[in-house]
């Protein structure tokens, strides 16, 4: 492991007079000793006196210089020192200039404790600390929260995971691919030089190309779906994919797929439901965002189980942006969908939370970000409106919508229906799922491809995709929680997959998509077990569809689609025992797959119809 050498420079950077009336100064490398003895490195940015100030710290696996001079993706430490903090940004342990070795998700919440009582008790602080962090960044202030330092205030998480094998890493036991394979190629960099001790230069030549191929960030475009089909990483087994198997994360990963003690201690989620997290905490997240979900049982969960003093302190604000929103220039943006400029995130959304939100935690000033009984602040798309509630959801009605059709449901062509009568007698519906020609992804909530709101027409009209429809609407349906899919299937596969999309078929033709959710069989009764299928026998799948709110609007048609891929946002099951990530070609079979829709068998989706909700203006 290439040597990590503190530097520990004193830089003065900016004039502030006017603000502070004083000099930010920016300590560089300096090391916050850990309690195993290893030590990691952080920048300090304050003003320079010798006044006890608030401390916000914000700690991640990226380097911290990335910071030097430019600022942060939710606000620059410069602004933090200007207005009356000390900001300290921290580098994970065997990242960077840190000591030790880097384990994702395995040494967080410790670390992040330390750093926090380490900053507590600095010269420069007054005792209360505060952290924040979006991506990346954020995940740890949910570890920090729930380690519960003494000194922690309160925390920001901003378009983050308070559980990575739920949100990044799987769903429902389905691989995460293009995410993980974009993020690992970022972090391969790191790994490559300070643990292999590889040159910049022979880092670059073997890296590199992976790096391009998979992280696909939009930042001089926004990606299309052709981009992500082009970069797919195609190779099998996927635990062996070329340059990412390199990285040992990578393969711990795969050696996890099940949710077991590995992943259990990085699930905050957990955590709030016993009662750990006692601090408040602000949340931001978007509608697209892959850790939405997850951002949504946290909100609960800190509902129902917090320490009574904080239980309604808590605030949570869904905007209707992919995850790339935010850092690539088309704020307004989710996918190809521009929701406006007055509901852009950004900085521009996420720096006066944070102060309104530090400035009250931290210095006892102002009245807190959105005072008053309403905890919740979401955008309802298809009206396009911002609207609150004090709890999640909002009330509601579950409404069955059944499937229906004369047997062909295939594509957008075939015979498929949705309506609220249940069926009586009708003729299963069929198709063929070849893992080696999967259904390719069209937008919808990942990372680093084309992510978002994408017209969903051209893959509808798949043979192994089937469709059902409800005629175009006389009134609209505004619905806002969650979605399940009651499914009764079979498969002449041990094991398979069956990915859903909800989506607003527009009077135009556009086929949106809303929201979706997607289950491996054999994780059906849950994922910390294994229960395999019997060929041919019908299943009845309970699948879960992401949290959403949306009004299909008069004129519109709600849609459901369902095949066994979505490639390559999720790996591709190969339809037998072996795990999927160990799987090879020889591995991979066609899969027969029926779906029944009858009196003994009424598939249906569930949909969260709200009763009443109340418009603001934002």
């Amino acid at each position: 492991m290439a040597e990590k050498k503190s530097t520990a420079s004193v830089t003065p950077t900016l004039d502030t007079s006017g603000i502070t009336g004083k000099t930010i100064i920016v300590e560089q490398d300096v090391m916050i000793p850990l309690r195993d003895g290893t030590k990691i490195s952080c920048d300090i940015y304050r003003a320079n006196d010798n006044e006890k100030r608030p401390v916000v710290i914000e700690k991640s696996p990226y380097e911290k210089k990335q910071f030097w001079p430019i600022h942060s993706q939710l606000c620059s430490p410069y602004v933090m020192a200007q207005k009356g903090y000390v900001a300290v940004i921290v580098e994970d342990r065997g990242r960077n200039m840190s000591e030790g070795t880097w384990h994702p998700f395995i040494d967080d919440a410790q670390d992040t404790y330390d750093a926090v009582e380490w900053a507590a008790v600095q010269p420069w602080s007054n005792g209360k600390v505060g952290l924040y962090g979006n991506c990346g960044y954020g995940y740890e202030t949910y570890q920090g929260a729930a380690a519960n330092p003494p000194h922690l205030k309160a925390i920001f998480a901003h378009t983050t995971s308070p559980n990575p094998y739920g949100s990044w890493t799987y769903h429902n036991g389905v691989y995460h691919l293009a995410f993980m394979s974009a993020w690992t190629a970022v972090q391969s960099m790191d790994t490559a030089i300070h643990d292999f001790g590889m040159s910049p230069e022979e880092m670059g030549a073997k890296y590199y190309p992976e790096f391009y191929r998979y992280y696909l960030s939009g930042r001089t475009r926004p990606p299309k779906p052709q981009d992500a089909w082009e970069a797919a990483p195609r190779d099998l087994p996927v635990a062996d994919i070329p340059g990412l198997n390199d990285m040992p994360y990578w393969k711990e990963w795969h050696k996890h797929p099940g949710y077991d003690d590995y992943w259990k201690q990085a699930n905050t989620i957990e955590k709030a439901k016993e009662g750990k997290i006692d601090v408040p905490v602000l949340q931001l997240i978007g509608w697209y965002d892959n850790s939405c979900q997850d951002n949504v049982e946290m909100f609960k969960a800190l509902q129902e189980n917090s320490d009574p003093s904080v239980r309604n302190k808590h605030r949570f604000v869904v905007g209707p942006w992919d995850h790339s929103a935010y850092y690539n220039n088309r704020a307004s943006y989710s996918g190809e969908r521009d929701f406006g400029f007055e509901n852009e995130t950004g900085t521009s959304l996420s720096i006066p939370m944070f102060f309104s939100w530090f400035n009250y935690w931290l210095k006892d000033e102002g009245d807190g970000f959105m005072p008053g009984e309403n905890a919740i602040r979401y955008f309802h798309m298809g009206e396009n409106v911002w609207k609150e509630a004090p709890s999640w959801p909002p009330a509601h009605q579950e409404v069955k919508y059944y499937l229906h059709s004369a047997g062909r449901a295939n594509s957008s062509m075939g015979n498929g229906t949705l309506s609220e009568k249940a069926p009586s007698v009708e003729p299963l519906d069929t198709y063929v799922y070849d893992p080696l020609d999967p259904v390719l992804s069209v937008g919808g909530r990942s990372m680093l491809m084309a992510t978002g709101v994408w017209d969903q027409a051209e893959i509808e009209k798949r043979n192994d995709v089937l469709v059902y429809t409800t005629p175009a609407l006389a009134e609209k349906v505004a619905i806002a929680g969650s979605i399940k899919l009651e499914l009764y299937a079979s498969s002449n596969c041990p094991d398979t997959d069956f990915a859903v999309k909800l989506v607003d078929v527009e009077p135009d033709g556009y086929c949106a998509n809303i929201t979706e959710g997607i289950i491996r069989a054999r994780y059906r009764n849950g994922c910390d077990h294994e229960v395999f299928l019997n060929p041919g026998e019908v299943t009845k799948f309970e699948i879960s569809i992401d949290d959403v709110a949306h009004t299909f609007m008069p004129g519109h048609r709600i849609r459901l689609a369902i095949a066994s891929s979505d490639f390559p946002n999720f790996d591709r099951n190969l339809n037998s025992k072996i795990s999927p990530a160990l799987g090879t070609e020889k591995d991979a079979r066609k899969a027969v797959q029926q779906i029944f829709h009858e009196g003994k068998y009424p598939s249906n989706i569930v949909l969260p119809v709200t009763l009443s909700s109340k418009n603001i203006g934002v």
